[in-house]
C-alpha cells in the first residue's frame, strides 16, 4: 500500500498555515534566489496596490524605488550567499514602490526556507506610514514648543526690563510679573506633558513593532524543524510500498503528526497574542462545570501523552460563572507544559477545590524551573536554561497570565529543579 503526502499531513495543520498566511496583518512575500516573486499574501498585494496574481513572476526590484533599483540586485545576491533571519536595511530608511509609482515607508524582516533543494527567501513587510507621520507631528510639536518657549521668555524678559526701568515697586506690577512667570511655567508643563504622551505613544508602537519582528524571526526558525521533518518523513513513506513495511510507515506518520502539532501550537500562540495585544479578545460569562471541562481536555489530549504518562484528577469543584473558552486555553497550556517537560512514566495530577471560588492545581514530576530564573517565567519569549533543547516559543505562560487577568483570576507556582512544578489557578465564583 502506497500512501500519499496528502493522506498524511494534518488537514487542520495545513488550514492553520493557510489562515496565518492569508489573514496576517503583515505583508508576506516568498521569492526565488533570482528575485522572482513566487507567493504573496493579500496584505502585501494591498500595500503595493496590485490585484490578485499580478505580482507573481515579477522581479522584486519592481517594488523598489527606481533610484535604488540598480543597487538592490547586489543586496539580494549578498543575502542569498549568506542567508539568515534578520532585519533589512538597518540604519537606513526603506521605501516601497506601489503600482501607481507612489512610494511609502516600510520595514522588512528577511528569513529563508529550503523547498525541493532550493532556497526561497521570505520577506515580512510592515507599512510604517503611520509611525513616520507621528514622528513628523512630534518634530512639529517640538519646534512649536521651542518657538513658544522663546516667545514667552522674550515677553517675560521684556516685561521684566520695563518694570526695572520704570522702577515700579508697586505690588500689583510685581504680582503681574509673577503671574506671567506662572503662566510660562504652566504652559511649559502642558507642552512637556503633551510631548511625553506623544513619545509614550511612539515608544509603545515601536515596542509592538519589535515584538512582531522578534516573533516573526522566532516563528520562522521554529517552523523550519517540523516542516523539514514532515518533508523528509513524507519522502521516506513514499519508498515503503511493501505490506511488511507498515511498522516503518507508522513510525514516520507519528513523526509527521507530532510535527503538525508543534506547528499548530506555534500558530495558536501567534493568534492568541495578536488578539490579546490588539484588545479584541472578548470575555463571556457562562456557567460551567470545571470537572467536566477537565475530563474532556484529558480525553482530547490523551494522544499527546508520552509513554506510560498518566493524568490523574483529585478533588471536586462546584459550577462557576466564567469564560469557558479562556479557561480551556489556560488549562490546555498548563497541561501541555506538564506533559512536555515531564519524562516517560510520570504522573500529572490535577487537584480541584471550591474554597473561596475555584482553585485548580496542575502538578508534574518534570524538570522543574531553576530558582534564579523563576522571577522571569511570565515574561515574553523567556525560556529557562534547562529547557532550551525542548521545542517552544516562550510565549505560552505570558499568554496564560494575560488570560487569567481577563477573567479576574490569579496564577502562581512553586517549582524545584529536577523534581517538578505546581501551577495554581484561582478564579472568583462569578
Amino acid at each position: 500500500m502506497k500512501l500519499s503526502s496528502q493522506d498524511i499531513v494534518s488537514k487542520q495543520g495545513l488550514e492553520l498555515l493557510a489562515k496565518l498566511f492569508e489573514s496576517s496583518g503583515e505583508g508576506i512575500m516568498i521569492f526565488s534566489t533570482t528575485g522572482s516573486i513566487e507567493m504573496v499574501n493579500p496584505r502585501a498585494q494591498e500595500m503595493f496596490g496590485y490585484n490578485e496574481g499580478e505580482l507573481i513572476g515579477l522581479k522584486v526590484e519592481n517594488l523598489v524605488p527606481k533610484r535604488v533599483q540598480h543597487k538592490h540586485k547586489q543586496y539580494r545576491d549578498d543575502y542569498v550567499k549568506k542567508p539568515e533571519p534578520r532585519r533589512m536595511g538597518i540604519g537606513r530608511d526603506l521605501s516601497g514602490l506601489r503600482k501607481d509609482d507612489s512610494s511609502f515607508p516600510l520595514e522588512i524582516s528577511l528569513s529563508y526556507i529550503e523547498h525541493k533543494n532550493q532556497k526561497m527567501v521570505v520577506a515580512f513587510i510592515t507599512d510604517i506610514s503611520i509611525r513616520k507621520e507621528n514622528e513628523r507631528k512630534l518634530e512639529e510639536q517640538r519646534q512649536k514648543l521651542k518657538e513658544y518657549t522663546s516667545e514667552l521668555e522674550r515677553k517675560v524678559k521684556d516685561r521684566t526690563s520695563e518694570l526695572e526701568h520704570l522702577n515700579l515697586g508697586l505690588e500689583s506690577q510685581i504680582q503681574e510679573r509673577k503671574l506671567a512667570e506662572d503662566a510660562l511655567k504652566e504652559s511649559l508643563t502642558d507642552l512637556k506633558q503633551a510631548e511625553r504622551e506623544i513619545l509614550k505613544s511612539l515608544e509603545k508602537e515601536k515596542e509592538l513593532g519589535e515584538l512582531k519582528s522578534r516573533f516573526v524571526s522566532m516563528a520562522s526558525h521554529e517552523f523550519r524543524t517540523p516542516l523539514t521533518t514532515v518533508l523528509s518523513s513524507a519522502n521516506l513513506i513514499a519508498k515503503y510500498t511493501e505490506s511488511d513495511q507498515q511498522k516503518a510507515r507508522e513510525k514516520h506518520i507519528e513523526r509527521i503528526r507530532k510535527s503538525v502539532q508543534n506547528l499548530t501550537s506555534i500558530l495558536n500562540d501567534f493568534l492568541s497574542l495578536e488578539k490579546l495585544e490588539s484588545g479584541s479578545q472578548s470575555v463571556e460569562n457562562l456557567e460551567i462545570n470545571p470537572r467536566e471541562l477537565i475530563d474532556d481536555l484529558i480525553d482530547e489530549m490523551g494522544h499527546n501523552l508520552k509513554n506510560n504518562q498518566e493524568i490523574k484528577v483529585e478533588g471536586k469543584a462546584s459550577t462557576i460563572h466564567t469564560d469557558p473558552h479562556i479557561l480551556r486555553n489556560i488549562l490546555i497550556n498548563l497541561l501541555s507544559n506538564a506533559i512536555k517537560y515531564s519524562a516517560d512514566g510520570t504522573f500529572i495530577t490535577v487537584v480541584l477545590n471550591s474554597k473561596d471560588g475555584l482553585c485548580i492545581q496542575v502538578k508534574d514530576q518534570g524538570i522543574g524551573i531553576p530558582k534564579e530564573e523563576q522571577k522571569r517565567l511570565f515574561q515574553r519569549f523567556f525560556r529557562a536554561g534547562n529547557a532550551t533543547n525542548i521545542q517552544g516559543t516562550g510565549l505560552g505562560l505570558n499568554i496564560v497570565q494575560k488570560y487569567v487577568q481577563l477573567i479576574n483570576g490569579e496564577i502562581f507556582f512553586e517549582s524545584e529543579e529536577g523534581k517538578g512544578s505546581t501551577f495554581t489557578l484561582k478564579l472568583p465564583q462569578n
